[in-house]
């Protein structure tokens, strides 16, 4: 009887362990500040990209981002460390997250190398780095919120996604304005009607 029901605790115990270890593991998602850093590391990469490869004018803009930013991209880059060492442990989490930074900016690389690309991407790095560096500085993850980057995510963010490419802070297209509409004692308006 003792064994019984030794057997029958240890297989619950050892189900309960398993869908442990399973939600660790491979259900694991990232939080929205993990993904504020992977968006954060996205654009640092791009940025690394175009003060090596764009000229003097954005390196030193880059050099004056890093200035700006030093405290929170460290912070942000502390983070996405921590998320790589909690989803895969401490050994395989350094390495993921090595692969990750060397792999972004080899992707930007690509991007900027394409045959007629290269003046495009340093226009639209200037862009980005004009808004960053903005007289009135911006909160640091609200502003690469607005940057589109393209690079996959490292990690399942459970459908929150980061996968655009540097363009500028773009606002949307589909925004128009329209006219007020005429209100009782408005002047007429001859432009409205023939």
């Amino acid at each position: 009887m003792k064994k019984t029901f030794r057997a029958g605790a240890c297989a619950t115990l050892l189900c309960f362990t398993g869908a442990t270890l399973a939600e660790a593991r491979g259900l694991a998602c990232a939080t929205e500040s993990e993904i504020s850093a992977i968006q954060i590391s996205a654009v640092q990469q791009e940025f690394t990209d175009a003060a090596l490869a764009c000229g003097s004018h954005e390196t030193e803009l880059f050099n004056r981002f890093q200035t700006l930013f030093n405290r929170e991209l460290r912070r942000s880059d502390a983070r996405m460390l921590s998320m790589f060492k909690r989803l895969y442990g401490t050994s395989k989490g350094n390495a993921a997250y090595d692969s990750y930074k060397t792999r972004a900016i080899a992707h930007a690389e690509q991007r900027r190398t394409v045959p007629g690309a290269a003046a495009d991407f340093c226009k639209a790095a200037d862009i980005v780095f004009a808004a960053a560096l903005a007289p009135d500085k911006p909160v640091l993850e609200d502003f690469v919120a607005g940057v589109p980057v393209r690079e996959n995510n490292p990690i399942n963010a459970c459908e929150v996604k980061v996968s655009l490419t540097l363009q500028g802070v773009a606002a949307g297209s589909a925004i128009e304005p329209k006219a007020r509409p005429a209100l009782p004692g408005d002047p007429p308006n001859p432009n409205l009607f023939p």
